[in-house]
């Protein structure tokens, strides 16, 4: 209880003195909350995160994959969102409808469950993409190849390297390519940012390549190994898609071949029945 007096005693002192300080200051607690608030969000530490998480984003394809314009806010506030879902449900299942002992940790586990399930999406999402831009990856380095014979300037056939690609998310690219060489951005500054919204070795080879241009003007050998890698990348891409095709081909089959076998025996179980009731 003394104990629990001197507490008492020592919370309400700080908050008098506290008080007067603020007083003294002309300031109330919540500007004082603001202030630390806004001088942590320009911090180093968190300046530098926000940055890292955002390029991670970006290279992962969530802006165009999932939102439009996602940023890292955007992000954890969904992710929260799904972790609070995820938890709801099986806390709502475990506790309200099947009662077990168990709910609390089924529920954390959701939540942590539902807290990783967008990365899971966009890590799939983007594995997804990266694939079927292998051909149109193609295609633009072809493109860029084709134009640079034909004496256009490197910036020129990359705005025309837009037309053949059909990919969403490198067609969206390249037009903001185009738009900001328009705009006066250096060739090299729209290659960095190129090689930012991706993820796969392919663009950013590609990029090296272009940028390699600038200096030596030797760009027809080096597109011709990024081809015939990307001829080489796509050959075991479709490889992999054949192998996973079969995989679910057979699946299926099983599942088939299953319910069959249940439905007989069920019907063999039921008629036993009609004659053990006949007897």
């Amino acid at each position: 209880m003394i104990v629990f007096l001197f507490a008492v005693l020592f919370v309400t002192l700080f908050m008098f003195v506290q008080g007067v300080y603020y007083l003294y200051k002309g300031t109330t607690p919540a500007k004082e909350a603001k202030k630390k608030i806004e001088k942590i969000k320009h911090s180093s530490a968190v300046t530098r995160f926000m940055l890292e998480k955002q390029i991670e984003l970006k290279k992962m394809g969530a802006g165009i994959l999932l939102k439009d314009q996602m940023t890292v806010s955007q992000w954890y506030l969904y992710k929260g969102l799904m972790a609070g879902l995820f938890g709801l449900i099986t806390f709502f299942v475990t506790s309200g409808v099947i009662k077990t002992d168990l709910s609390k940790p089924l529920t954390a586990l959701a939540a942590v469950v539902g807290w990783l399930f967008l990365d899971l999406i966009l890590k799939a999402q983007n594995k997804s993409s990266n694939d079927e831009m292998m051909p149109d990856i193609m295609e633009m380095s072809r493109s860029v190849l084709y134009g640079k014979r034909g004496g256009q300037y490197i910036a020129d056939a990359l705005k025309d390297a837009v037309i053949v690609v059909e990919n969403k998310r490198l067609k969206t690219a390249l037009m903001r390519l185009r738009n900001d060489l328009d705009a006066g951005r250096s060739l090299d500054e729209c290659l960095d940012e190129l090689e930012l919204s991706f993820s796969n070795g392919e663009i950013s080879a590609f990029c090296t390549v272009i940028k390699s241009l600038q200096s030596t003007g030797q760009v027809d050998e080096a597109l011709r190994t990024l081809e015939n890698n990307i001829e080489r990348e796509q050959v075991s891409v479709n490889k992999r898609r054949c192998m996973i095709l079969e995989h679910k081909t057979m699946m299926y089959v099983i599942f088939i071949a299953m319910d069959i076998l249940a439905m007989i025996l069920f019907c063999i179980i039921m008629k036993l029945f009609e004659l053990t009731a006949g007897f």
